[in-house]
């Protein structure tokens, strides 16, 4: 095979690889986690709030996100296929930095870029729009080599200065996306030594010529380091260098040694564990059907690599093969994996496989797949290497798969969630809390964001406030205390005695709008403060009477009317006392053969059968209801408070059918 075929070939086969494994469900994911009070904030108060958001400890970040969203907007999927192709950008740098680099060694190059391209260690990729941001700094730093790399090669000097400016810019841009990724510049400089060893022949008198060479980038680094440490102040707790660093300065030593550790931790991690323990994590658990789409995946990209190490397999030149060199690739790789990781554990930022704290291990991607292509090539040969590459990409790409599919379904459920609120919900008072716990939801942004976005476009302040069901957060609400606190520069009020509590009670009920004054649940819900905080929900938050509002575009297509619609119509309606409304409701639905899996959601439609006279349905309703013992016992419960709306609600027939049966 001709170079300049093989090089065009391994192009095509790194973007195949990165497209399918990152783009193959990208159609059906959304925003998720910290997306949401940057897209908030960028639709309420448009670039400028965005640039805002981030002056308190990354001022870079907010103005990449305002150009992006000038031309992207709150649209999800343009979100993603700019990560994607950002993701790209990266692969294909990482191939041109390692050709330039082992210009000789051509299929083992290219396997290299393919371990880096579906590195299975950082599987947030699907959280689009929050991690882009990182993305944009990996290929930055990346690409930044790349080019440091051609110029240490370059005999002229022209060319050699273009490169290396060009070089210096892409790291400042990394460097302002995310400071804690500074280690890196020793990263540069160990590549500029392995790369003037291999050329002058010797480690020693290598030392003088990468010093030069890295000469530009160490004061870059340096200079970063002073501005970041004495001149920048961060307002923000999490990246605030005082608070950092606080028990460096009371106890030194202890935390040196636990620096040191835990980069160990963290290097043996992101080298070795990287690509088993995110493969368990996910599959473990996995639907059968996701398990056969990801292996289809899987299938297909190794298919394409197979047939590019069959038509490449005389692309290396054998008599250019250094025995040593691929043991001196896995030091190196090992020597770059410790000096990214130190910053990062310095930060108090450990890699950690779940949640998101995997989001550390992608800088050291760079130095990882040379650990593990170093193993590779040296230890095996022949088919034995091919299996054991094929096999590190296939779980790799099961990996991605898996976690787009996560983000799938939580995207459907967050769909699910405001969809169902806003038929529920006409409007919801200015000042209101929500809570949605018995969720995947983590802050409370991530419901203050999408319900502001419904309720409130275009406001330049947080109108409805949100937080997560815990510990704290269910004492203020049983204190009832209004606190605010700030997310980033945006100031949130959370007025604990205007909470309006909403959940989905079990995997086949609809989502339960709490009403305080009668809890209409099907029972207890294991392993949270529900049933404690319940007859906290004040329904009265709701204005039943007001116009809808207009759905945003990133909800997507209203969903079908399933039962859940017209469960949560006839609780609009029971809230309005239209009686008469429940009851062509629940006809529309029962022409349509849709009945509820919660027995609990039979209630709208008991009580207006009982207050409209229509006694007979009420009674198999009720029979119903009660051959449920744990329905039967909260809903009785309930039923005796007080009742919760005014005549002609018949309250004593209602309490009878579902206590008693009379």
């Amino acid at each position: 095979m001709k170079r300049v075929s093989e090089f065009w070939l391994s192009v095509l086969l790194i973007s195949f690889v990165t497209l399918l494994t990152y783009g193959v469900l990208i159609s059906q994911l959304g925003f998720y986690r910290d997306d949401w009070y940057q897209m908030w904030t960028a639709q309420s108060q448009g670039s400028a709030g965005l640039i805002a958001l981030f002056q308190s400890d990354r001022p870079l970040v907010g103005y990449l996100y305002a150009l992006a969203y000038r031309f992207i907007g709150t649209a999800p999927l343009g979100w993603h296929i700019y990560a994607l192709v950002v993701r790209l950008i990266g692969s294909l740098a990482f191939f041109w930095l390692a050709r330039s680099i082992w210009r000789e060694r051509r299929a083992e190059t290219t396997s290299l870029a393919l371990l880096f391209a579906v590195y299975p260690g950082f599987a947030s990729q699907p959280n689009a729009g929050v991690y882009v941001s990182l993305l944009i700094a990996n290929a930055a730093v990346i690409l930044s080599f790349a080019l440091t790399a051609a110029a240490f090669r370059e005999k002229r000097a022209a060319a050699r200065i273009v490169l290396l400016a060009a070089a210096f810019l892409l790291g400042l841009l990394y460097l302002g996306i995310f400071e804690a990724m500074i280690g890196l510049e020793a990263a540069r400089f160990a590549l500029l030594w392995y790369l003037a060893w291999r050329e002058n022949g010797g480690p020693k008198q290598a030392l003088g010529r990468a010093f030069k060479s890295g000469l530009p980038f160490l004061l870059l680094a340096a200079a970063f380091l002073y501005w970041r440490l004495f001149i920048f102040h961060s307002t923000r707790r999490a990246t605030n260098v005082n608070f950092l660093f606080s028990d460096f300065t009371a106890m030194p030593l202890r935390s040196v040694l636990s620096i040191a550790l835990e980069t160990f931790k963290d290097a043996l991690e992101t080298t070795f564990f990287s690509w088993v323990v995110p493969f368990y994590q996910f599959t473990v658990y996995g639907h059968y059907r996701d398990m056969a789409f990801a292996a289809l995946t899987a299938l297909a990209v190794c298919a394409a690599v197979a047939l590019y190490l069959f038509l490449a397999r005389r692309a290396d030149d054998p008599s250019a093969a250094d025995p040593q060199a691929n043991l001196h690739l896995v030091w190196l790789g090992v020597l770059m994996t410790l000096v990214i990781l130190v910053p990062f554990n310095a930060a108090g930022k450990n890699v950690v496989f779940a949640g998101q704290g995997d989001r550390y291990a992608l800088p050291g991607a760079l130095g990882t797949v040379f650990v593990a292509g170093g193993l590779l090539f040296h230890y095996l040969k022949g088919r034995s290497r091919q299996v054991v590459l094929l096999g590190l990409v296939a779980m790799s790409v099961v990996v991605h798969y898996f976690s787009a599919a996560w983000y799938r379904d939580f995207w459907t459920f967050e769909r699910k969630v405001w969809w169902q609120i806003i038929w529920r919900a006409p409007a919801i008072e200015r000042g209101a809390m929500l809570f949605i716990p018995y969720s995947p939801f983590a802050e409370g942004y991530e419901i203050y964001g999408p319900a502001n976005a419904i309720y409130y476009p275009g406001e330049t302040e947080v109108v409805i406030g949100a937080e997560v069901l815990n510990a704290e957060t269910a004492v203020n609400l049983l204190i009832g205390k209004s606190r605010g606190h700030y997310d980033r520069s945006n100031f949130v009020e959370n007025n604990y005695d205007r909470a309006l509590i909403a959940v989905f009670p079990s995997g086949g009920s609809c989502l339960h709008v709490l009403d305080g004054r009668k809890v209409e649940l099907p029972g207890l819900i294991d392993g949270t403060l529900v049933s404690m905080v319940a007859e906290r929900s004040k329904i009265e938050v709701i204005d039943p009477y007001a116009v809808p509002p207009a759905p945003p575009a990133f909800l997507g297509e209203e969903p079908p009317h399933d039962w859940c619609y017209y469960y949560q119509k006839m609780n609009l309606a029971r809230q309005r006392g239209e009686w008469d409304e429940v009851l062509r409701l629940e006809n529309e639905a029962a022409a349509l053969d849709l009945a509820p899996n919660d027995v609990s959601e039979w209630m709208p439609v008991l009580e207006a059968q009982a207050t409209l006279g229509s006694e007979k349905a009420a009674r198999r309703l009720g029979t119903i209801i009660r051959s449920d013992d744990t329905a039967r016992f909260h809903l009785c419960r309930e039923l005796k408070k007080e009742p919760a709306y005014p005549l002609p609600y018949n309250h004593q027939l209602a309490r009878d059918l579902v206590c008693s049966g009379k």
